[in-house]
C-alpha cells in the first residue's frame, strides 16, 4: 500500500562515519579541506575560529553550528588568543526524494541563533554515546543527530521569516493541531496570532506551505488514517472522530490526499 505525501517535507535517514572532539589548540588550522562523500556538521563549544569559503571570511564563535555539504571547500584557523573547541560529526544522508536533497543542501553553512541553546547538550550527549559504544549506540547516535538536524531545519524557517512572525504562525498551527476536530475562521485564528486577517492568511500559507483549511485537512486525514490502520474504528467512526460530518466528502478528500480509499486502511 503506497501513501502519497501530505505535504512537501524533509525526508531522509542518516549514517554516522565518525565524531571528532577537538580541544582548544591555538595552532589548529585547515587548508582547502573538502569531503566529496560525506556531510559534516560542527558545533562550537567555546572560543573562536575564522573560516574562509565562497570567497568570504566567516567568524565562528560559541554556540555556532556549521553544516558543510558534500564537496564544499573551506579553510579555517583558530583564533590564537581564544582558540575554539568543537565537536564535529561526519555523516551521510539517504534522501527519500530529490526535493529533500535540494532542500537540505540549501541550508545555511553557519547557523547562529539563541534558539539553538539546547544543541550544546545534544552534541555532548552524542559524543558521549559514540565514545562509549554500548549496546545500541548506533541507533541512539542516529536519533540524536536527527534531532539536531531537525532543530537546525526549524531554525532555518524561523530565521527566514523572522522570530515574531514565525512564532505567531506556530502558535496558531499548534492550536489547530490540538483542536483538529473543531473548525476555525480566518478571523479567529488571526486574533489568536495577533495579526490582521489578510496578513495572517498570506503569512500562514507562506510559512506552512498551505492554507489553514488545507493544514487542518492534512491533520484530520492523517489522524483518521492512523485510527483506521490501528483497527480502532470503521470509516464513519474515523470521519466523525476527526471532525467530518459528511462521510462522502471525507472519503473523497482522503483519497485525494493519500492516494488510498479509507476502507483500504482498515486493519483486518
Amino acid at each position: 500500500m503506497t501513501t502519497a505525501h501530505l505535504q512537501s517535507d524533509f525526508d531522509f535517514n542518516v549514517t554516522i562515519e565518525h565524531i571528532n572532539d577537538r580541544q582548544p589548540n591555538p595552532h589548529w588550522k585547515i587548508e582547502r579541506t573538502i569531503n566529496d562523500t560525506m556531510y559534516v556538521i560542527g558545533y562550537c563549544r567555546d572560543g573562536e575560529a575564522l573560516y574562509t569559503y565562497n570567497g568570504k571570511q566567516v567568524e565562528v564563535r560559541r554556540g555556532d553550528v556549521l553544516l558543510f555539504p558534500k564537496g564544499f571547500v573551506r579553510s579555517a584557523a583558530a583564533n590564537p588568543d581564544n582558540p575554539w573547541s568543537f565537536i564535529s560529526v561526519t555523516f551521510d544522508v539517504l534522501f527519500q526524494n530529490e526535493q529533500s536533497r535540494e532542500q537540505f543542501d540549501r541550508l545555511d553553512i553557519r547557523i547562529r541563533s539563541p534558539h539553538l541553546y539546547k544543541l550544546s547538550h545534544l552534541f555532548h550527549e552524542l559524543n558521549q554515546v559514540w565514545t562509549g559504544k554500548r549496546n545500541g549506540f548506533s541507533v541512539k547516535c542516529r536519533s540524536i543527530l536527527m534531532d539536531i538536524l531537525y532543530r537546525v531545519i526549524r531554525e532555518q524557517d524561523r530565521t527566514e521569516y523572522g522570530s515574531s512572525r514565525y512564532n505567531a504562525i506556530e502558535t496558531t498551527a499548534n492550536h489547530i493541531l490540538q483542536h483538529y476536530a473543531d473548525s476555525f475562521s480566518i478571523e479567529e485564528l488571526a486574533r489568536l496570532s495577533g495579526l490582521s486577517p489578510s496578513h495572517f492568511r498570506l503569512l500562514f500559507k507562506k510559512i506552512m506551505g498551505m492554507t489553514t483549511v488545507q493544514y487542518q485537512n492534512h491533520i484530520r486525514v492523517g489522524k483518521a488514517r492512523d485510527l483506521l490502520l490501528g483497527g480502532h474504528c470503521n470509516v464513519t467512526e474515523a470521519a466523525l472522530a476527526v471532525g467530518f460530518q459528511d462521510i462522502y466528502y471525507f472519503s473523497r478528500l482522503f483519497k485525494k490526499l493519500t492516494g488510498e480509499n479509507p476502507s483500504d486502511c482498515i486493519s483486518v
